[in-house]
């Protein structure tokens, strides 16, 4: 099975370009959640059909057609992300997730001791 384009790290892009602009050159779909393009699906995570130009000409009237699909030109491929990069946002948030865990730990035992407290104080006003 050939390597999805998401796939690919910042490395392997720049050793592989000839094949990669293959890959994308005619592009007849689209990921629906990368918004890459691809000429074949097997490239693609979540590929999609792109609309083109020559195929909604034979559906469409050509004045039509300027307001429905904008130009496949504008199309432009993000820049991935690399793996140590989305490590780090992991990381990131376990360790924020943690620190709301601690606070959170500590404001049930403030309540605690206040609930005791109060205890005590309504039993020593009471005797």
């Amino acid at each position: 099975m050939a390597k999805s384009l998401c796939k690919y790290r910042r490395v392997e892009i720049a050793d592989k370009i000839a094949i990669i602009s293959k890959i994308v050159s005619e592009p007849n779909y689209m990921c629906s959640s990368c918004a890459r393009v691809a000429s074949e699906k097997v490239y693609l995570c979540k590929p999609s059909a792109l609309v083109s130009q020559a195929r909604l000409a034979k559906v469409q009237p050509a004045s039509s057609m300027s307001t429905i699909v904008p130009e496949m030109t504008a199309l432009t491929e993000p820049e991935p992300q690399s793996d140590g990069d989305l490590g780090k946002k992991v990381t990131k948030l376990a360790k924020k997730k943690a620190k709301r865990l601690k606070q959170a730990a500590k404001a049930v035992k403030r309540y605690n001791q206040a609930v005791k407290k109060a205890q005590k104080k309504e039993v020593a006003d009471t005797q």
